[in-house]
C-alpha cells in the first residue's frame, strides 16, 4: 500500500496539502492541494501504477449552442506561445510514447488528459498541454480551420463563384446531427434543464456554430482558462512532491489567479410535466420516432443518493428480463429499447431517462404512460428480491473489475472525481464506492421497501420531468442544405468586389499557413524522447495447455482481482456460406434467449445475480506466413489456425463460478427460438442497431466493403459486418419469425454437430484450478475442434467490386475509404508500412483533409495478416475530394519522407501504438487471438526491433511500393446524396442507395 509523507496544512513547493486521504479500496492515497498563489487546485491518486496520468479540467459553462467550449478544445492544441505549432496535439502524437492523448468536451467542462508509461514522456507531455490551456495562440486562422470560415470556390459544372462554409467542428457536429440516436441522448437531458446551462448543446448545433466570432472564443478563453477556476487530477506513482514543483516552475510560474466561474444553478423545479417534440433527418415516411420519458432526481453530488439510484436504475433496466426494460420491449409500443435509456451521472443533477425507439407517432403518450404504469406496479406489489440482489452483484461486479476502454483505467477515476469536484465538494465524493454501498445495503436491511420508496420519491411523486418525441422529418437534411444554401446565396450577392477580394485572401492565407511546415526553431522547442528511450521488447504472457476430456483449453494465470474469465470458441467454417449470413444475429441472440424450460426474463435475472457478462462475438483472421494451421495440443492435434469462429465470452467472479456455467452452457446448446415474441424483438433490435450504426461508424462500413477482395478473411468480415450485413438485416424485418426461428434453429444445431470447442481461461492460480474443474463437468458433452468441412468463398472473395458509392438522405457528412495490396504482418516491409501510415495519418493526412478540408479525421494503417493498406477519412464533408486527396497523399509522400528527427518521431508514435498497456484480462485474450493466428512472441519482438531501427531508405521502397500500387486500388463513399453523386461521378460508376436510408 501506497503510504503520504504529507499532512494537513503542508506547504510543499507553492502549494498548501488541503487533505490527505487513504483511498483503501483503490490502493492509493488522495492527495489533495492548493496552489496558493493561483488558487489551482490538485488531486493526486497516488499509487504503484506506472502508467501515469493527468487531467488539466475545467468548467466551462456555455451560455448559447455555438459551440465555443467545444471549438476552444480544438483550438487551445494547435499552439501555444513556448510551443507555436500550427498543432501541437498531432506533432505529440507523432513522437510520444503516449497511451493516452486527448481533450474532452463535456456539457459542463474541459478536460485535457494525457497518459504515459515514460517518466520523461509524461512531463513532456504536461508541459506541453499546460502551455496549450493557459497560453494557447488563438490566432484567427485557427478559429477559422477549427470552427467554421467562408470559402469561396468555383461550382465544378457551372465555373460560377460559390460560398461554401466549412470548419472541423462545424463538419463534426453536422454529422452529429445525422441520425436520430445522438439527437436523442441530448434531449433526454437538455428538456428536463431549460433554465440551466445544460440547455445548450456545448458541442455546437451546426445552425448555431457560424454565429461565434473569433472575439467569443478569444474572451470565453479567458473567463473560463485559469487557474483558479483548473483542476488537475492525477493518478500514478510518480512522486507527488516532484508534480507539484513542476507545475509550480513549469506551469503556474507568473500566472494571474483568475477567479472561478459561477456555480452552475440546478433547475427550477417544476409544478407539472411537460412535453417537447424534437426532428431528425429522415429519409421516407415510413420511419418512426423515438419516445422518451426523463426525470431530474437528486444532486448528483451526493455520493450515496446517485449510487442508490444508480442501483434503482439498475433494477429497473439493468438486464433483457429487468421489470421496465421487459415491459417497454414486449409492450409493442416501440421496436426496441432508446439508447438514451439509463441514468446521466455526470450533469449537476442526475437524470433519468426511459424510452423506445421506432414509436408511432399518435403512441407517444402511451410511452408514457407504460413506463409510469410499470413504476405503479412496482410500487404496489414490490419488486422481485431477486432483481435487487442481481443489480447489487452487478454493480460490485463493475467496480471490482479492472478494466481499460480506450485509456487506462484511471479515466475511470478522474470521471468519478470530477463529478462532483468541479461543483465544490470534496474530491472523492463521489470517487469511492464501498461506504455508499455499504449504507445502501443497510438501508435495505432496515427498510425492504426501500427502492420503492425511492421509485415514489424520485419518480411516480417527481413532476420534474418531460415526454420527448424525437420524430422523423423526410427531407430535413435537404431542407437544412436549402437554408444554409441560400442564405450562402445571399451573403455571396451581398459581398463588394472588395469583400470577396479580401474573403480570397483570407483562404488564401489560411490555406498558406496550413500547407506551410512548422519552422526547425519551433519543432525544437517542442520536449521529446529520443529513439535509445525504446526498448523492443514484447510482453510474454504465460500460458498453460491443458486437456479438457478431450478439448483443448489454454489458460493463462494472471492477477484478475477475483474475476475468472472464459471464453468458449466454436469453428464455424463447417458451414455454408447461406449459414455465414445467420451467424451474427445467432452470436447476438443466444446470450439474449431463455431455455425451453425457463423463459427468457427469469433465466436473464438468474444471470444478473452470477455473471458479470456473457456475450457472443465473430472472428476471422488469416494465419501468420509461415505458420502451420494445425497444433499440437495435449487433447491431440488440431487444425486450428486460418479459421472463422465464433466465441462465447464470459466473466464471473470465482465463487459464482458454478452457478455462471449452469446456466451459460445450456444457453450455447439449447438456447430457445420457439419463443417467438422474444426472438421478434432482438431481431428488430438487430435491425436498429445496424442502422444507427451507419452515422457515426460509415468509414467502417466503407473499409470493409474494399478491404474485402484482398483475403478470404476480409470478405468473412464484410459478410458478418458490413453492408451485406446490413442488407442481411432488412431481409430479416421481412421474413416470418417462424422462418428466422427455424433458420436459427438448424444453424445452431448444425454448428454443434459438426464444430466441437476449443476453451480459454484467464484468472489467478485458483481461480484457473476452480475454471478447469468447473469446465470438466459442464463440457464433457462437446469435442475438441473438428475438420474444415468446406472451402466456403474460397474464390468469391477474389473478384469483388473494387469500387462503390452509397447514399444516404440523412447523412449531412460522409465517408471516404481506400484499400492496397500490402505487405505480410511481421515483415520488414510491414514495419516499414506501420511507420509510414503513423507518419500519413499524423501529417499529410491530418493537414490536407483535416485542417485543409475539414473532415474530422483521416488516417491509414496496414493490416498485415490480411493484407491490405487502409486510408479513410471520417466525417468528412467532402468526400468526393478525398478520393483524390487519399492517393495523392501517398504520392506526395515520395518527395517529403521524414528523415532525422522526423522519422524519429514518427518511429516512436508508431511504437507507442503497438505497445499500448492492456489489462490481464485483455492481455489473456489478446494471447488467445495470437494462438489462434499463429503470432509468436519473436514475431512481435523482430517487428518491434525494425520499427526502432527504421530508416528512410526503408520507409521509401515501402511509400513507393504502395504508390505503384495505386492502380489496384479499391474505394468506397458512403454519403449524403449531393456528395455521393459527386463521388460516384468521379469514379464513373453507378450511385447506390444505402440499405434503410
Amino acid at each position: 500500500m501506497i503510504e503520504s509523507q504529507f499532512h494537513v496544512g503542508d506547504h510543499i513547493a507553492g502549494f498548501e496539502i488541503i487533505d490527505c486521504i487513504e483511498l483503501t479500496e483503490l490502493q492509493a492515497v488522495g492527495i489533495w492541494a492548493r496552489h496558493r498563489e493561483t488558487g489551482a487546485e490538485v488531486f493526486h491518486i497516488y499509487n504503484d501504477d506506472e502508467e501515469n496520468l493527468f487531467a488539466f479540467t475545467f468548467p466551462t459553462i456555455p451560455a448559447d449552442s455555438s459551440g465555443v467550449a467545444h471549438i476552444l478544445e480544438h483550438s487551445v492544441l494547435c499552439g501555444s506561445q513556448k510551443y507555436p505549432l500550427k498543432d501541437t496535439f498531432i506533432v505529440l502524437a507523432q513522437g510520444s510514447l503516449q497511451t493516452f492523448l486527448n481533450a474532452l468536451t463535456f456539457p459542463d467542462k474541459t478536460v485535457y488528459p494525457a497518459a504515459t508509461t515514460n517518466r520523461q514522456d509524461y512531463f513532456n507531455l504536461m508541459s506541453v498541454y499546460g502551455d496549450a490551456v493557459f497560453h494557447p495562440l488563438l490566432d484567427e486562422w485557427i478559429f477559422q480551420q477549427e470552427g467554421h470560415r467562408l470559402e469561396l470556390q468555383k461550382d465544378e459544372r457551372t465555373g460560377a463563384l460559390r460560398l461554401e462554409r466549412t470548419g472541423v467542428v462545424y463538419n463534426e457536429m453536422k454529422g452529429n446531427y445525422s441520425s436520430v440516436d445522438p439527437i436523442a441522448a441530448d434531449w433526454a437531458f437538455r428538456s428536463v434543464l431549460p433554465d440551466t446551462p445544460y440547455a445548450f448543446d456545448s458541442g455546437g448545433d451546426p445552425r448555431e456554430i457560424p454565429r461565434l466570432s473569433w472575439e467569443d472564443l478569444k474572451a470565453f478563453h479567458r473567463e473560463h482558462y485559469n487557474p483558479a477556476n483548473c483542476k488537475i487530477v492525477l493518478c500514478g506513482n510518480i512522486p507527488t512532491e516532484e508534480q507539484l514543483t513542476f507545475l509550480s516552475e513549469q506551469i503556474f510560474a507568473n500566472l494571474e489567479p483568475g477567479r472561478p466561474v459561477a456555480a452552475i444553478p440546478q433547475a427550477q423545479r417544476w409544478t407539472q410535466s411537460r412535453e417537447l417534440s424534437v426532428p431528425y433527418p429522415a429519409t421516407d415516411a415510413s420511419q418512426k420516432s423515438t419516445v422518451l420519458l426523463s426525470w431530474v432526481l437528486g444532486d448528483s453530488t451526493n455520493g450515496e443518493d446517485a449510487l442508490a439510484l444508480a442501483a434503482l436504475t439498475e433494477i429497473l433496466l439493468g438486464h433483457d428480463g429487468s421489470p421496465l426494460h421487459k415491459a417497454l420491449v414486449e409492450s409493442g409500443v416501440g421496436e426496441s429499447i432508446a439508447p438514451a435509456t439509463g441514468l446521466e451521472g455526470e450533469l449537476r443533477q442526475l437524470v433519468f431517462t426511459a424510452g423506445l425507439r421506432e414509436v408511432d407517432q399518435q403512441n407517444k403518450k402511451a410511452v408514457e404512460r407504460l413506463i409510469l404504469s410499470t413504476l405503479q406496479n412496482l410500487v404496489d406489489q414490490g419488486i422481485p428480491p431477486e432483481e435487487i440482489e442481481g443489480a447489487l452483484f452487478g454493480m460490485r461486479f463493475s467496480n471490482q473489475e479492472i478494466r481499460r476502454a480506450g485509456g487506462p483505467f484511471s479515466l475511470v477515476w478522474m470521471r468519478r472525481v470530477l463529478r462532483s469536484w468541479i461543483h465544490g465538494k470534496v474530491p472523492w465524493n463521489t470517487l469511492l464506492f464501498e461506504k455508499n454501498f455499504r449504507a445502501i445495503t443497510e438501508h435495505l436491511e432496515e427498510n425492504p421497501r426501500y427502492f420503492e420508496n425511492l421509485i415514489e420519491r424520485y419518480l411516480l411523486q417527481n413532476p420534474h420531468r418531460c415526454l420527448v418525441s424525437v420524430d422523423p422529418q423526410v427531407g430535413l437534411s435537404e431542407a437544412l442544405e436549402a437554408e444554409t444554401r441560400a442564405e450562402l446565396d445571399r451573403l455571396l450577392a451581398n459581398l463588394s468586389d472588395s469583400e470577396k477580394t479580401a474573403l480570397l485572401e483570407q483562404n488564401r492565407r489560411l490555406k498558406a499557413i496550413q500547407e506551410s511546415p512548422d519552422t526547425p526553431e519551433a519543432l525544437a522547442k517542442l520536449p521529446h524522447i529520443s529513439r535509445k528511450d525504446l526498448i523492443p521488447d514484447a510482453e510474454s504472457v504465460p500460458r498453460v495447455l491443458h486437456d479438457l476430456g478431450g478439448i483443448p483449453l489454454l489458460s493463462h494465470e494472471l492477477f484478475t482481482n477475483g474475476i475468472v474469465y472464459i471464453d468458449i470458441a466454436l469453428p464455424v467454417d463447417v458451414l455454408t456460406e447461406e449459414q455465414y449470413r445467420w451467424l451474427p444475429l445467432l452470436a447476438r441472440t443466444i446470450p439474449s434467449l431463455g431455455l425451453p424450460d425457463i423463459p427468457y426474463d427469469v433465466l436473464s435475472s438468474r444471470m444478473a445475480r452470477h455473471v458479470g457478462s456473457f456475450y457472443g462475438l465473430l472472428h476471422t483472421s488469416s494465419s501468420a506466413p509461415g505458420t502451420s494451421d494445425t497444433i499440437a495440443t495435449p487433447s491431440g492435434v488440431y487444425h486450428l489456425r486460418g479459421r472463422d469462429w465464433l466465441i462465447f465470452r464470459m466473466k464471473t467472479l470465482q465463487e459464482k463460478l458454478n452457478h455462471a456455467l449452469d446456466l451459460i452452457v445450456p444457453l450455447i446448446q439449447r438456447a430457445d427460438f420457439t419463443d417467438l415474441r422474444r426472438l421478434k424483438d432482438l431481431v428488430t433490435e438487430y435491425k436498429n442497431d445496424m442502422d444507427a450504426s451507419v452515422a457515426p461508424s460509415g468509414h467502417q462500413y466503407a473499409i470493409s466493403y474494399i478491404s474485402r477482395s484482398f483475403s478470404r478473411s476480409r470478405y468473412i468480415d464484410d459478410l458478418w459486418n458490413g453492408i451485406p450485413q446490413l442488407e442481411f438485416t432488412h431481409s430479416l424485418s421481412e421474413m416470418p419469425i417462424d422462418m428466422v426461428a427455424q433458420r436459427l434453429f438448424e444453424v445452431r444445431n448444425e454448428l454443434l454437430a459438426k464444430s466441437g470447442i476449443l476453451v480459454n481461461v484467464t484468472a489467478q492460480k485458483e481461480g484457473v484450478e476452480a475454471a478447469l474443474t468447473a469446465l470438466k463437468n459442464q463440457c464433457s458433452v462437446f469435442t475438441g475442434p473438428k475438420p474444415v468441412r468446406n472451402n466456403l468463398t474460397q474464390m468469391a472473395w477474389q473478384h469483388g467490386e473494387s469500387k462503390a458509392v452509397y447514399q444516404s438522405g440523412a447523412l449531412q457528412v460522409g465517408f471516404a475509404a481506400l484499400a492496397l495490396p500490402a505487405s505480410p504482418f511481421a515483415s520488414a516491409a510491414q514495419a516499414a508500412e506501420i511507420v509510414l501510415s503513423h507518419w500519413l495519418s499524423t501529417g499529410m493526412l491530418w493537414e490536407d483533409i483535416r485542417m485543409k478540408g475539414g473532415a474530422y479525421g483521416a488516417f491509414a494503417y496496414p493490416d498485415g495478416l490480411e493484407p491490405v493498406f487502409i486510408m479513410a477519412t471520417y466525417r468528412d464533408p467532402n468526400p468526393a475530394r478525398s478520393l483524390e486527396a487519399l492517393p495523392g497523399a501517398l504520392r506526395k509522400t515520395l518527395a517529403m519522407l521524414p528523415d532525422g528527427h522526423e522519422l524519429e518521431k514518427a518511429l516512436i508514435g508508431a511504437f507507442a501504438k503497438e505497445t499500448r498497456p492492456r489489462t490481464n484480462p485483455d492481455k489473456g485474450f489478446a494471447d488467445f487471438m495470437r494462438y489462434l493466428t499463429g503470432i509468436e512472441d519473436w514475431m512481435r519482438k523482430q517487428k518491434l526491433e525494425m520499427i526502432v531501427t527504421m530508416d528512410q531508405a526503408r520507409l521509401r521502397q515501402a511509400a513507393e511500393t504502395l504508390a505503384a500500387s495505386l492502380d489496384q486500388a479499391c474505394y468506397a463513399v458512403i454519403a449524403g446524396n449531393g456528395q455521393a453523386t459527386l463521388s460516384a461521378k468521379k469514379l464513373q460508376i453507378p450511385l447506390q442507395n444505402l440499405p434503410g436510408a
